[in-house]
C-alpha cells in the first residue's frame, strides 16, 4: 500500500506544521475552474508539475470548471451580482442560450485532461453542488482530496468548503491558487501580498482543511514513486 507523507500546515490557536500519511489509492488530485489557456503563472509553474507528480504516482486526477450555459437564464441573480449593479445593461437583456450547447474548457497543454480522466462542469461556486462529483469520488473510495485552481477566495474556497461537507479531507495548495487582492487591501509587507489573501488562507487554514505547496508534494509523491521501484 502506497503511503503519500505529506508536509502540511493548518492553524489552531497558532499556526502548526506536520505530516499526513495519505494512501494513494484513496487520494484524488483535484482541479478546479483552471481553464485560462497557456500562460498563467500559476497554472504553469505549480498546477502543472504537481498535476504531472500526481500522474506520476497513478493518482486518481478529477477536473472541475465552470459551465453556467444550461442555467443563464433572464432573471438569473448572477446577472444582477456580476452585471447589472456593475452598471452592465446588457446582462438584464440578454436572451438565454439558444443552442445549450456544453462550454468546451481551454486549459493549457500542460495540465490537458487525459482521457481517462473526467472533467465535471458545475454550475454554482462550488463543485459539489448538484453535480456527480461527490458520487464519482465516492465509487473509487476518495477520502482525501489535493486541490489546486480558482480563485483561493471563491470557487476554490467553495468547491473545498462543500468537500469538508461531504466528509473529505482537503489539502489545497497554496501556490498553486491565486485571489487578487482589491486596490484597498494591498500590502506589500506581508507574504501573501495583501491582507485579504492572509485571512482567507488563516481562515481555510483554521476551519476547512490543510495547506501545503506544489514542490512539497512534487517532492512526496517522487519519495513514493522511489520506495516503489
Amino acid at each position: 500500500m502506497a503511503i503519500l507523507r505529506l508536509p502540511v500546515r493548518w492553524y489552531s490557536n497558532e499556526t502548526r506544521y506536520g505530516e499526513l500519511d495519505l494512501e494513494v489509492k484513496r487520494t484524488a488530485f483535484m482541479i478546479v475552474d483552471s481553464d485560462c489557456g497557456s500562460g498563467n503563472e500559476y497554472v504553469e509553474k505549480g498546477i502543472a508539475p504537481a498535476l504531472a507528480a500526481a500522474r506520476g504516482i497513478g493518482m486518481k486526477v478529477v477536473f472541475i470548471h465552470n459551465d453556467f450555459s444550461l442555467v443563464d437564464e433572464p432573471g438569473s441573480i448572477k446577472r444582477e451580482i456580476h452585471g447589472t449593479r456593475w452598471g452592465n445593461t446588457e446582462a438584464a437583456t440578454k436572451p438565454p442560450p439558444s443552442t445549450r450547447l456544453p462550454l468546451n474548457p481551454n486549459y493549457s497543454p500542460s495540465i490537458q485532461p487525459l482521457p481517462h480522466e473526467p472533467d465535471f462542469p458545475k454550475r454554482e461556486w462550488s463543485g459539489f453542488h448538484q453535480t456527480h462529483v461527490d458520487y464519482h469520488l465516492r465509487c473509487y473510495d476518495i477520502k482525501t482530496l489535493i486541490a489546486v485552481g480558482f480563485s483561493q477566495r471563491a470557487c476554490l474556497y467553495q468547491t473545498l468548503a462543500g468537500a469538508v461537507e461531504h466528509n473529505y479531507r482537503v489539502v489545497m495548495l497554496r501556490d498553486c491558487t491565486y485571489s487578487a487582492e482589491y486596490s484597498d487591501t494591498v500590502d506589500e509587507s506581508l507574504a501573501e501580498g495583501g491582507w485579504l489573501r492572509k485571512v482567507m488562507l488563516r481562515n481555510f487554514e483554521h476551519i476547512i482543511g490543510y495547506t501545503s505547496t506544489s514542490q512539497e508534494f512534487a517532492t512526496t509523491c517522487e519519495t513514493v514513486k522511489n520506495n516503489h521501484h
